[in-house]
């Protein structure tokens, strides 16, 4: 009797170690299938950041067709526009904003600076810049204060 006993606990000890290594490897598995899932996000992500990235420029040169066109005859032109706009929106493309801000280097190119009454402000927007989601794709370009130091007389 001791010896069927034996074969159980024997039977049931490898049964337990078959069961744990199964669970693992459903766990890795999981896993495995989770970090496939966050890579073609990413992937999807960068790949839309390019293809939006490449319509910016051409967007804004026809912004400035646009506005050197006279006004009665930008109706069909502004519509263009418009809709360039909706569908950038509709992927998540946003302006960064940027004059009157506080300067973020994470987030905005300094090109030079000028003197002001506060430190580290935008004063001016030389160049728009866009981000898709929490992705910078094209810093503003912007001129920042520096305060003045005054000398007493």
């Amino acid at each position: 009797m001791t010896e069927e006993k034996e074969d159980i606990e024997s039977i049931r000890k490898e049964r337990d170690e078959y069961k744990d290594k199964y669970l693992r490897k459903l766990a890795e598995m999981d896993n495995y299938r989770k970090m496939l899932e966050k890579e073609k996000r990413m992937e999807m992500d960068r790949c839309r950041a390019e293809i939006i990235k490449e319509f910016i420029e051409p967007y804004e040169n026809l912004k400035k067709a646009v506005d050197s066109i006279p006004e009665e005859h930008r109706e069909g032109l502004e519509l263009i526009v418009k809709q360039m706009e909706s569908t950038m929106r509709k992927f998540g493309l946003r302006e960064i904003e940027a004059e009157g801000e506080k300067f973020n280097p994470m987030l905005h190119e300094a090109i030079g600076t000028v003197g002001g009454e506060e430190d580290d402000v935008v004063v001016k927007v030389y160049q728009k810049g866009y981000m898709l989601g929490d992705m910078v794709l094209r810093h503003p370009k912007v001129l920042v204060s520096k305060k003045e130091v005054k000398k007493d007389e």
